[in-house]
């Protein structure tokens, strides 16, 4: 170590350290209103459009595979990175 190095870290040694004053509190309880339609209602019509996406997307993925358009247009010269 250079003589500068030891010199700064006999600073920093020497030097007391102060911790800042610090306090927790609990954040005050807000009453929340009664139970609404927009409670129970969008979670509902959120889960009832996912579970139409998917059983549309089923159906589709369901119908490709039976009918073979993959291997098809495979067979036509189309690339597998294109398909998807």
């Amino acid at each position: 170590m250079s003589d500068y190095d030891v010199n700064v870290l006999q600073e920093f040694v020497s030097k007391s350290v102060s911790f800042p004053d610090v306090s927790v509190q609990m954040l005050p309880k807000v009453n929340l209103p009664t139970a609404s339609l927009m409670t129970f209602g969008a979670p509902l019509m959120l889960a009832l459009a996912y579970i139409y996406f998917l059983q549309f997307l089923t159906v589709i993925l369901v119908s490709e595979k039976e009918t073979h358009v993959k291997e098809h247009m495979l067979m036509m010269g189309m690339r597998e990175s294109a398909y998807w």
